[in-house]
């Protein structure tokens, strides 16, 4: 089954799209810091920018979730009162 519809984004508003962004900027740094060059990465920034945040794909959201989930600090992402979706 092909994906058709292409009407996500991420707001500029209260700069959300260039928070996201500069988060994955400062992955990209990290990673190459470490030897490691993460291709999808690359492929997400450039995505972002050339479409300043408009028409992205549900790919582009679960990679933008993922890379910001490694900022939650462990006490967040270990609590007993999370509650299942």
């Amino acid at each position: 089954m092909n994906y058709e519809q292409k009407n996500y984004y991420i707001s500029a508003k209260e700069n959300g799209y260039y928070k996201v962004l500069n988060v994955v900027d400062h992955m990209l740094e990290e990673a190459k810091s470490n030897d490691r060059y993460p291709v999808w990465g690359e492929k997400l920034r450039n995505e972002l920018k050339e479409s300043a945040g408009n028409n992205l794909t549900p790919w582009y959201f679960n990679m933008i979730i993922s890379t910001l989930l490694d900022y939650v600090p462990e006490e967040v992402k270990n609590k007993s009162n999370a509650k299942p979706l």
